[in-house]
């Protein structure tokens, strides 16, 4: 066995490489985050070279005249620049040259709708409306000597040809660019559209490229499955209506689903990312783009067992030249242009942050009576905090701890007693001590699914504490956004540790979420939204989730027999609200054992009352609570023998600052020691820098955010920190808990502040 020494220079080597190592994490297919990040900065790179003096790209298409320009432009803008870059703004100054009429190219205008959509479409917002005008015009009608009305060919002037699902998905592209950019488009437009992909749809969920083609491709597959979701959205509704403030037909709200379902079924049972099936290499990176778009606009992860972005990912980043930059593939994606922006439009778009998981569950499809509930939050949500941010459905019972952690709130409503079994529960408490979030609402108010729900938090959190109570007036969940109270949505919740981990809504919330497209003004609509967007924000503090190539890891933390010289950690119990944070110590010690040198360290902690004799064998004592406490005379006693020169460290921090604890914590250490106040610890103490240099510290943003030293105090006995204590949170921190009203520090900052701490405390 190692000796102490030996002990603690394992950990001073390992403890070196938290900073970076704290956020990072494996990934399951052969790509990583950081080489997706660098194929990204090559691609752009090479754009910006090929970029001609007048602000285009030479065009793949002589007749399109701004296609490739409106492309590689909205491509830039995807993977990260600004529209002020000087790129984007030479490229954005080209394309205002060039009106629809002076286009004449359904191509051409739709992805100049979408470039100045989204560079500054309120610089635009004319220019937008007049594309949008133009493709309205040009979609075939009943009346017009072709078939397949509802479709889009070349041009205006090529009417007299029939139209394309190729043609036709990129109009609806630039169309509803428009809408989101605030332009209004005809009604009729979007229902004729809908009806041409459900036409031409084939009886086993594929698409060609001609309804009268038996030829079909996954690409083309793409094309309808998103199509079929964009016309979908505030053009068709189910039965469901509004009628003053009131749902008609509540959630009632599907339409077209089974041939969705079906256009995924297709998609996973043929799924690839090296050919386009159907077409092979033709088409392949045009492919991709749409298989994103697909996938992100319908909510889908895995198309069967295969995760899109990851594969499609993990394929770009292998096609890519290394020493160019750029992708190339057949015909007209021999263009560089062309086949790099597909590419950046791919793996920029794609790896998007989940925020939430909409969750699947029995009896059979009781879950998604509102298919745009959860992407009508999350697409309000990605405007107010100005990031693209996305959503999909997992099935609890199937999924892994895992896969639920990809998102930071899991959404689960019905009509119906929601049904999981025991695997699909024992997930959902794994989801939540891990720092999962569980947002639920009975659709339609419905009181089958309010005692259903009721009895399933029960089953996952069975201990007496844990109980759903209505969420006082204080809760910061009414002031995280906007400014509510229970009169206006009464909400109820469970705490969990540090923080609020369920909140429920036993009135409807997701029918009105449902309609937010379709009546964005109507005001039970806006108060459903402000309502989400409360406990939204209050759940993650408005920190954004990480992107989809950053696994976050489940913790395995069962007991196990502590072994010689391992070093061990004490938790300190006392009356108030001892344990928090259960997870907080597993969690640092589990990161200080699994970097690299591999410490030798006991992951779980040992909760014992300070007169427990064998407190002598732990140098460190952990102290962490949100209540006020205090100790008897025995206990005071036996903290004090431990405290003397040579013997142990107590470290205590306050849960998300919480003032009582605060104030009792002070109380404490002048009870303790009498004549020692604990004071700053100066910023050039060796604590600070012991381990990992803790200069950039990250503050929540209830802690005034920004990045400095920690605030840390403490009291020295014969020279040495004998009590460090922090008013600012660091033990919720390390269980992940991001909520809004947490003072403290990052996960990333509280592992290094806490190792130090750790090491400090071991040193001679």
């Amino acid at each position: 066995m190692p000796s102490p020494s030996q002990c603690r220079a394992r950990l001073l080597a390992a403890v070196a490489i938290l900073a970076a190592a704290a956020a990072a994490a494996p990934s399951q297919a052969g790509v990583t985050r950081e080489e997706v990040e660098r194929s990204i900065r090559d691609g752009v790179r090479y754009l910006k070279q090929q970029q001609r003096p007048d602000g285009s790209w030479r065009d793949a298409e002589d007749d399109a005249r701004t296609g490739t320009t409106s492309l590689v432009t909205l491509a830039l803008l995807t993977a990260g620049e600004k529209p002020d870059s000087p790129e984007v703004a030479a490229a954005i100054r080209y394309l205002r040259r060039f009106g629809p009429d002076d286009l004449n190219s359904t191509y051409a205008i739709a992805l100049q709708t979408m470039a100045f959509a989204a560079a500054e479409p309120e610089k635009d917002l004319l220019r937008i409306a007049n594309n949008a005008g133009w493709l309205e015009a040009a979609q075939i009608r009943a009346n017009d000597p072709v078939p397949w009305p509802g479709s889009w060919t070349y041009s205006r002037s090529k009417r007299a040809q029939p139209g394309d699902g190729s043609n036709t998905q990129y109009a609806l592209l630039g169309l509803n660019a428009a809408v989101e950019a605030g332009v209004p488009v005809k009604p009729e437009v979007w229902a004729l559209a809908r009806t041409y992909w459900e036409k031409s749809q084939k009886g086993d969920g594929s698409w060609a490229y001609k309804p009268d083609s038996a030829a079909t491709t996954a690409s083309m597959t793409c094309a309808g499955l998103s199509s079929l979701v964009i016309t979908g959205l505030k053009r068709t509704q189910g039965l469901e209506s509004l009628d003053g403030d009131a749902i008609r037909n509540c959630g009632k709200g599907a339409a077209g689903s089974r041939g969705l379902q079906q256009a995924i079924d297709w998609l996973a049972s043929h799924f690839q990312v090296g050919k386009n099936v159907g077409n092979g290499q033709q088409w392949k990176y045009y492919y991709l783009y749409g298989l994103e778009r697909a996938g992100r606009l319908a909510g889908i992860r895995f198309f069967g067992n295969h995760d899109w972005y990851r594969l499609g990912a993990e394929e770009l980043v292998h096609d890519q030249n290394r020493l160019g930059g750029f992708w190339e593939g057949v015909l007209i994606e021999g263009d560089r242009n062309v086949a790099t922006s597909f590419a950046l439009l791919f793996l920029a778009k794609g790896r998007a942050p989940v925020l939430i998981n909409k969750l699947a569950h029995g009896p059979r499809g009781d879950w998604n009576n509102d298919p745009d509930d959860v992407r009508n939050l999350v697409s309000v949500v990605s405007r107010d905090w100005k990031s693209l941010l996305t959503w999909q459905v997992v099935n609890p019972s199937t999924a892994t701890v895992t896969d639920l952690m990809q998102a930071p709130i899991a959404f689960l409503n019905g009509h119906r007693a929601p049904v999981l079994d025991e695997q699909g529960r024992r997930n959902l408490r794994d989801f939540v001590e891990q720092g999962g979030f569980i947002l639920a609402d009975a659709c339609c108010g419905s009181k089958e699914f309010d005692e259903g729900f009721r009895a399933l938090v029960h089953a996952v959190f069975p201990e007496e504490e844990y109980r759903l109570r209505e969420l006082s007036p204080d809760h910061p969940v009414w002031r995280a956004r906007h400014l509510l109270t229970p009169a206006d949505h009464p909400l109820w919740g469970i705490e969990h540790g540090c923080r609020t981990v369920v909140i429920y809504s036993p009135t409807d919330l997701s029918c009105y979420w449902n309609q937010a497209e379709r009546s964005p003004e109507n005001p039970a609509v806006v108060l459903a939204t402000k309502v989400g967007q409360n406990i939204v924000d209050y759940a993650t503090g408005r920190e954004l989730p990480p992107d989809k190539l950053v696994l976050r890891e489940a913790r395995d933390f069962r007991a196990e027999l502590p072994h010689r010289n391992a070093l061990r950690i004490a938790k300190l119990q006392h009356g108030g609200q001892w344990n928090v944070a259960p997870l907080a110590v597993p969690n640092l010690m589990n990161v200080l054992r699994d970097r690299p040198l591999y410490f030798d360290v006991v992951i779980n902690h040992k909760e014992m009352l300070p007169s427990d004799p064998s407190l002598i064998y732990y140098p460190l004592a952990y102290l962490h609570g949100r209540a006020a406490f205090s100790f008897n005379k025995d206990d005071m006693d036996a903290l004090r023998k431990h405290l003397q020169p040579g013997g142990g460290t107590i470290f205590g921090d306050a849960a998300c600052g919480s003032p009582a604890f605060d104030a009792a914590f002070r109380r404490f250490v002048a009870e303790l020691l009498p004549g020692t106040p604990m004071t700053p610890i100066p910023r050039d103490d060796p604590l600070y820098k012991v381990g990992s240099d803790l200069s950039d510290c990250q503050y929540t943003k209830a802690a005034g955010g920004g990045k400095d030293y920690p605030q840390l105090e403490g009291v020295k006995i014969d020279g040495h920190w004998a009590v460090i204590y922090s008013r600012y949170d660091i033990g919720c921190a390390l269980e992940r808990h991001s909520g809004l009203d947490c003072k403290g520090y990052t996960y990333e900052s509280a592992i290094k502040i806490a190792a130090n701490i750790v090491i400090y405390s071991t040193l001679p």
